[in-house]
């Protein structure tokens, strides 16, 4: 990577971090939108820091796998930015999930669970007042993020292959996601996620973060309009 391109790195996730660390410090996260939040932005800078670790060690097989990840977290995260009402129904969505799966098992007994977890649920919707019984897929996430069009149905396609032991998705580890691709996803992501975060987690100086996540876009899209990473997915890898 070029200078510039590991200051973008570093300045991004240190944004994400330092948010994070205001957020931890000044609110108590008592509301489940704000834990929401908090938490898949959380996510995103580990796995985040993760990533850059493996790509400079050139272990670069593993990171859309991991990007995919960070960017169901970017989804969600903005859908409850968005839509206040989200994270809520997300959250409850998830455990729906969990029970339906649990229920098809034959193999062992989970009853006391599956009774905890819908009681739980039951909770959750009483006090919330949550009457939709809308499934939140990953794509319901991105489209209430608006992100459906631009990033679910792009990037992360490409991403998904990569997580699949399908034939198609092993050919394409085979032909690689390139260094340059997985970087500039992540400088998307991160920013995204700092600047998001700010607009409903309380911290020490929100419109500074936002700020800061535009300065740091204008870098992002001015390498991305120099084909800086485009460049560095041509080079052959050996």
């Amino acid at each position: 990577m070029n200078e510039e391109l590991e200051n973008l790195v570093k300045d991004s996730l240190n944004l994400l971090g330092k948010a994070l660390n205001e957020a931890i410090t000044r609110n108590d996260q008592s509301d489940y939108r704000t834990a929401f939040i908090c938490r898949h932005a959380r996510s995103i800078y580990q796995l985040g820091q993760d990533t850059i670790f493996l790509l400079e060690a050139s272990r670069l097989d593993s990171c859309p796998i991991i990007v995919r990840a960070m960017m169901e977290s970017l989804f969600k995260l903005v859908a409850a930015v968005k839509k206040p009402e989200a994270a809520i129904q997300i959250f409850i969505s998830e455990i729906d999930e969990e029970i339906a799966w649990m229920k098809a098992q034959t193999d062992f007994d989970i009853a006391p669970t599956i009774e905890q977890l819908s009681g739980f649920v039951e909770k959750l919707r009483a006090e919330h007042n949550v009457t939709s019984k809308k499934k939140w897929n990953t794509f319901e996430c991105a489209d209430a993020a608006g992100l459906g069009q631009s990033h679910y149905r792009g990037e992360y396609f490409v991403f998904s292959k990569h997580v699949h032991a399908m034939t198609s998705g092993i050919l394409l580890r085979e032909g690689k996601v390139g260094v340059g691709h997985v970087l500039q996803s992540i400088l998307f992501i991160v920013p995204y996620a700092a600047a998001s975060l700010a607009q409903v987690v309380k911290t020490n100086s929100p419109q500074g973060h936002v700020d800061e996540a535009v300065r740091l876009w204008k870098v992002f899209m001015k390498l991305a309009d120099d084909d800086v990473f485009g460049k560095m997915d041509r080079v052959k890898i050996k």
